[in-house]
C-alpha cells in the first residue's frame, strides 16, 4: 500500500492506500454500481471542489470529505489507528437532481457476501466492528438543497484492546424514493470503504475445506473454500493443478481476485472437461493469498484421485452378455430336446439308408435270386 501519514506521540493518524474500489450500490428493486464519479482523477493536494458525475444513473454522489489527502483512492477511507485512538473525517453528498433530497447515513460492518465477496451488512443489524465504531457527528439525517451539497463529519474511534489487523467496514449512504401511482419505494444505497488497520505483527493464514467433486456436464466439478483464519484482509486467486493422463495442467478456479476480511471465507469452483477414456488423474487445488503490498502466502488441498474408465460401454456390454446368457439358460431345455429329435431323426435316416441299400443288393445279385426262387423236390 501507499505511504500512510501518521501523527507522531500516539495521536490519531490517517493514511492514503492503494485499494481496489470496492463500491456497493445497492437498490431494494435493483443495483447500482461504480464508484463516486469524479474520484478517477490523480489524488489532488487539497479536495475539489467539483461534484461528482451522477453514478450508473443515481440521483447524487458522494465523495470522501478529504479526497487526495488522507482517503484511498476512488472515494472512499483509510486509516491506521492504534488501539484506543480517535480519527476525525467527513463524507459530501452531493444531489445532482432538481428537487431537495433527504439523505440518511450510517456505519455499516463489511460481511463475507453469499457466493464470494464483501458487501456491507444491512441497517438494523449488530455492529461489532468498524460499523459499531464510526460515529456520525451529526443527525444521521441530512436534507440537500438541489444542485448543492452537504458535509456530514464523522469520528472513527477503536476501542482499547482491539488486537492488531485489518477491520473492513463502509459508511452507507441512503435516498428513499417515495412511490408512484401505486408503486414500491425504491432506496438507492451508496457504501464507501471504511479500511482500518490497527498495527501490529500481521498474521496471513490461509485454510482449504478438502477439495469435493461431482460429475457436471461430461466432466467433474471441484469445489473448495479458502477460509481467513489470520488478523489481514487479503485477496486470492487459486488454480486446479492436474497430473496423470498426459502432460501436467492447470485450470483456474473462478470467481478470481476474491477479497477475504479476517474471520470470512469464500468458495471457488473449477471445472475439469477432456477427461482421458481410460486412466488415472490427481488433481489438488493451489491458492495463493495476497495482502496488499504485502505478504503472499500459497496452501495447497488434498489430492483427489479420479478413475477414468467407459462405465457406460462397460456397462452396456455387461447387460449385453448377461441378457445374452440369460436367454441361453432359460431355451437350454428346449435346445437339448431340439437336439435329441435331430439325432433321432438322423439315427432313423441312416437305418433307412441302410435298409435301402441292403435291399438293392439282393435285387441284383441272380444267385440270391435263384436261390430265393427254388423249392426242395
Amino acid at each position: 500500500m501507499n505511504s500512510r501519514l501518521r501523527a507522531h506521540g500516539g495521536a490519531a493518524a490517517t493514511r492514503r492506500a492503494r485499494f481496489p474500489a470496492l463500491v456497493w450500490s445497492l437498490l431494494l428493486t435493483g443495483i447500482v454500481l461504480g464508484p463516486a464519479p469524479g474520484a478517477q482523477a490523480a489524488p489532488a493536494p487539497a479536495p475539489s471542489p467539483a461534484p461528482p458525475e451522477p453514478t450508473a444513473g443515481a440521483p447524487f454522489g458522494v465523495r470522501a470529505g478529504l479526497y487526495g489527502l488522507t482517503t484511498l483512492t476512488g472515494g472512499h477511507f483509510g486509516y491506521a489507528l492504534k488501539a484506543g485512538a480517535r480519527i476525525e473525517d467527513s463524507a459530501v453528498i452531493y444531489n445532482q437532481s432538481d428537487e431537495a433530497r433527504t439523505f440518511h447515513l450510517y456505519g455499516a460492518d463489511v460481511t463475507h457476501a453469499t457466493g464470494g465477496g464483501l458487501a456491507p451488512a444491512q441497517e438494523g443489524q449488530k455492529m461489532t466492528a468498524v460499523g459499531a465504531w464510526l460515529k456520525l457527528d451529526s443527525e444521521a439525517t441530512v436534507t440537500v438543497q438541489p444542485k448543492s451539497r452537504a458535509t456530514v463529519r464523522f469520528s472513527l474511534a477503536v476501542p482499547d484492546g482491539t488486537p492488531p489487523g485489518s477491520y473492513v467496514g463502509s459508511l452507507v449512504t441512503s435516498l428513499r424514493t417515495p412511490a408512484v401511482s401505486g408503486g414500491v419505494n425504491t432506496e438507492t444505497r451508496i457504501a464507501r470503504i471504511v479500511e482500518l488497520r490497527v498495527p501490529g505483527e500481521a498474521d496471513l493464514r490461509v485454510s482449504l475445506t478438502a477439495l469435493e467433486h461431482r460429475p457436471s456436464g461430461g466432466g467433474e466439478e471441484f469445489t473448495v473454500t479458502v477460509r481467513n483464519t489470520g488478523n489481514v484482509l487479503y485477496t486470492f486467486a487459486g488454480t486446479l493443478n492436474i497430473t496423470g493422463g498426459g502432460s501436467p495442467r492447470t485450470v483456474p478456479l473462478t470467481p478470481a481476485g476474491i477479497y477475504v476480511i479476517p474471520g470470512g471465507t469464500a468458495t471457488v469452483t473449477g471445472r475439469l472437461t477432456d477427461l482421458p477414456a481410460v486412466g488415472r488423474l490427481e488433481v489438488t487445488a493451489g491458492v495463493t493469498a495476497t495482502v496488499p503490498g504485502g505478504a503472499v502466502k500459497t496452501v495447497n488441498s488434498n489430492t483427489v484421485r479420479l478413475s477414468c474408465f467407459p462405465w457406460l460401454m462397460a456397462t452396456l456390454a455387461v447387460g449385453v452378455l448377461l441378457s445374452l446368457g440369460l436367454v441361453l439358460f432359460v431355451t437350454r431345455e428346449r435346445r437339448r430336446a431340439w437336439r435329441r429329435c435331430r439325432a433321432e431323426e438322423r439315427t432313423a435316416l441312416r437305418a433307412l439308408r441302410r435298409e435301402l441299400r441292403a435291399g438293392h443288393r439282393s435285387a441284383d445279385d441272380p444267385r440270391e435270386a435263384h436261390a430265393g426262387g427254388t423249392g426242395h423236390p
